[in-house]
């Protein structure tokens, strides 16, 4: 199986910038492109259609920073002479149903993201955004921890 699309969600965090440089080495090995996405989560209890001041604010320093993310992954992917496109995802209930769902659409071969590596208790209680993505995902995942 030849690799020629790695998508890498980031979220900004050390662990998913972290994760794009594995990414960026595997990807020009391979000869393949990254698709770098961010999921912006919902707010609960608002709607996005109702103009408030709030959520638009929410949605713009979402974008903003997501834009500013996907420039570190660019700047680290020209470096090596890997090519990238990025995209942000709007109204996610789930990431990692976003994330696996992207992959299966956009026909991706491997999955790279970063977790904090939590276990136990806080893994319980917070959910893993990895571990949804290694649990659902139909391609091989590649977890950088």
């Amino acid at each position: 199986m030849s690799i020629k699309k790695i998508l890498v969600p980031i979220d900004g965090s050390d662990f998913s910038i972290e994760s794009v440089g594995y990414a960026v080495k595997l990807a020009k090995m391979a000869g393949a492109e990254i698709l770098a996405i961010h999921a912006v989560v919902s707010l609960p209890y608002t709607e996005h259609k109702s103009g408030g001041a709030f959520v638009t604010t929410y949605l713009e320093e979402a974008k903003r920073h997501a834009e500013q993310w996907f420039g570190q992954v660019k700047e680290m992917a020209t470096k090596d002479g890997v090519q990238v496109s990025s995209e942000t995802l709007f109204d996610t209930v789930s990431v990692a149903d976003v994330i696996v769902n992207y992959a299966n659409s956009h026909n991706v071969d491997l999955i790279v993201i970063g977790t904090r590596g939590r276990t136990g208790i806080k893994r319980v209680l917070l959910g893993s955004v990895a571990n949804g993505v290694v649990s659902h995902a139909s391609c091989p995942v590649l977890v950088v921890k």
